[in-house]
């Protein structure tokens, strides 16, 4: 009687882990160089970079440094549109992917988090424009454009006063 032995094979790490372990990395003390960092994210199965979550899940925070933080707003990062925005309770800054359907904003839960947003990340007037011109809806409050002029500008003139003062 013959038995045949199953070789199994490491699964690689998922987008969704990988991005959950920048965003720790970036949040929690670790001792890994850059190096290693790369190493692991080309080449970790998704059970390594489970136990390197766990990991870095019990490691302490780095001190918190305000001037990281970005502010509520709209954001673009990686061909994507996101929405900064701040709980009225507890304060933390909430972010959702934007997705649009017809004339349909829908927001989306994301793993990541406001801190990998930079000021580079800010929506540019540019931006915002393209966006109103593709979908007809501004890219500040979300908002059909009806006006023929914020039809043509892409954006409406009481949030590009808002949003994009001076320009």
């Amino acid at each position: 009687m013959t038995t045949a032995t199953a070789t199994r094979t490491a699964t690689p790490a998922t987008d969704k882990q990988k991005i959950f372990f920048d965003n720790l990395l970036a949040e929690r003390e670790h001792h890994l160089t850059p190096e290693t960092i790369a190493l692991i994210k080309a080449k970790a199965s998704s059970t390594d970079m489970r136990g390197l979550i766990d990991e870095l899940l019990k490691a302490p925070h780095k001190p918190m440094q305000s001037t990281n933080m970005p502010e509520p707003g709209i954001y673009k990062r990686d061909g994507q549109i996101y929405e900064l925005k701040q709980n009225r309770h507890t304060g933390v800054l909430k972010v959702s992917r934007i997705e649009v359907f017809g004339t349909r904003v829908r927001r989306r839960a994301t793993v990541l988090r406001a801190r990998v947003f930079t000021t580079a990340d800010k929506i540019t007037l540019d931006d915002a424009s393209g966006f109103g011109r593709e979908y007809g809806i501004c890219c500040c409050c979300f908002r059909l454009l009806t006006d023929p002029i914020s039809v043509r500008d892409g954006i409406g003139p009481v949030c590009k006063a808002k949003y994009f003062p001076g320009l």
